[in-house]
């Protein structure tokens, strides 16, 4: 029997159930049960691996349920939209499934031909809490999750002292940490194999809420560590949609790195004792590709989600290089490129982006009203980073920008922005106070970007 076509609702199919969480030493298994169209029930379980062994306490608890939630998106998707079976959830909690199992797969029930937004039927067992379970007492010091790219590369550079963590380590995290010349701790998450062959079958696969997944592993690693603090690299840049639908839904493929997000997060994790958040929410993705060059970094960062496909081996993931042709990569180039030279962009992705106009249709798609399916900042943003490099000697001549230059400054005016505003450090109190003059500090190098000096601020 094949796949349902379920586009508008469940049509009493049968639910999703969070079955199990089950640890032992480092090890998580976190445990969900669906069912196949021919009427099997088919249990599935996640398996997550630290390498050191997890206490038994209040803390860890409230982490492993947290990203037993969080993870369960990963399966949901081949047989949503169903009912979600939960034996408990605080408050906090259900407003972060609703938004994760709709919001978060938006992408995906979009791309799928599902109705958006995609429906949330929250079945609750007598275990649900009331959301007012006392946070864990908050331990001391920081994690901060790498991903190998530009963001989490600058937070790391900004917290010398703090744990660099990786989830499934490949070369391009092993890389950036040696570059930094510190250590790399990884934990290791290993997808049932059965979801595999769902998939092959016909289940219907598309994009998850792949952040918040990472997000709640590495608050379970700072909570067996005893540490205080999970910072992450998420820009504002990541609040502003993909698209938006004719009935005016917005779909955002980064709605787990948006501000919303991550405050749903915080709420969700707070009986951790762990305090989770951005360091660089203030900044948009041009400032931190300033900050990152500033810092000498940019070539050792890896932004391609091409390097990390889980099941499908590319050259790119071969040889743990950016593949230069897919929109994050032309993305991350525009945001570094204007506070590097063209041959240290060359250098990094092996070939000139920018001076190929093979890239004029890429990099245009990265303003248009549907913006690629990737993690791409705003589409104004990418406008001002050409309109910058169109000022700046060197830069200018290449193919890409002066296909561009024109448009990009007519969008900008259109919208009465200046391409500058871009490098605007924006307001530090959205972070806890004692990290607002870590960033703060970063705005003299974000005014000594060279195309600024013929900008009108």
């Amino acid at each position: 029997m094949g796949w349902p076509e379920a586009r508008t609702g469940d049509g009493g199919r049968a639910p999703f159930t969070f079955s199990h969480t089950l640890v032992i030493g480092g090890r998580v298994e976190l445990g969900y049960s669906l069912t196949h169209p021919s009427g099997e029930l088919i249990e599935l379980t996640e398996v997550v691996e630290l390498p050191f062994d997890l206490p038994r306490s209040a803390a860890v608890d409230a982490a492993v349920r947290v990203l037993h939630l969080v993870a369960g998106v990963s399966y949901y998707k081949c047989v949503a939209p169903v009912a979600l079976v939960i034996d408990q959830l605080t408050a906090a909690e259900e407003l972060l499934v609703r938004a994760l199992y709709d919001q978060g797969l938006r992408e995906f029930a979009y791309r799928n031909g599902y109705v958006v937004p995609l429906p949330v039927d929250l079945v609750v067992g007598d275990g649900s809490g009331d959301g007012a379970r006392a946070a864990s007492v908050p331990g001391s010091g920081a994690l901060v999750p790498i991903g190998g790219g530009k963001d989490s590369a600058l937070v790391a550079a900004l917290v010398p002292d703090g744990t660099l963590f990786a989830v499934n380590p490949v070369g391009a995290h092993e890389h950036l940490a040696a570059a930094l010349g510190r250590p790399l701790l990884g934990a290791r998450r290993t997808l049932d194999p059965r979801l595999r062959d769902l998939i092959a079958e016909g289940a219907p696969n598309g994009h998850v809420p792949v952040t918040a997944i990472t997000s709640a592993i590495s608050v379970l690693a700072a909570v067996g560590l005893g540490l205080g603090d999970v910072l992450m690299g998420i820009e504002r840049s990541a609040d502003e949609p993909s698209l938006v639908t004719a009935d005016g839904v917005e779909v955002n493929h980064q709605f787990s790195k948006s501000w919303a997000a991550e405050q749903l997060l915080r709420d969700a994790f707070a009986p951790t004792g762990v305090r989770y958040l951005s360091l660089l929410r203030p900044l948009t993705e041009l400032a931190i590709g300033a900050g990152v060059a500033r810092r000498g970094l940019a070539a050792d960062i890896v932004s391609c989600n091409r390097v990390f496909t889980v099941w499908n081996q590319s050259t790119a993931s071969r040889e743990q290089r950016p593949c230069g042709e897919c929109a994050k990569c032309l993305f991350t180039a525009l945001m570094v490129a204007p506070s590097s030279t063209p041959a240290e962009v060359a250098s990094q992705y092996g070939r000139p982006l920018l001076d190929e106009a093979v890239h004029v249709a890429g990099v245009q798609e990265l303003w248009s009203d549907e913006k690629p399916f990737d993690c791409v900042g705003e589409r104004l943003e990418s406008a001002a980073a050409v309109v910058l490099l169109s000022r700046t000697e060197g830069w200018r001549d290449q193919a890409v920008v002066v296909a561009l230059a024109d448009e990009a400054s007519t969008l900008l005016a259109a919208a009465g922005v200046d391409a500058g505003s871009y490098l605007d450090l924006g307001p530090v109190e959205v972070l806890p106070e004692d990290y607002r003059e870590v960033v703060a500090g970063l705005a003299p190098d974000l005014a000594s970007v060279p195309g600024l000096a013929h900008a009108s601020r």
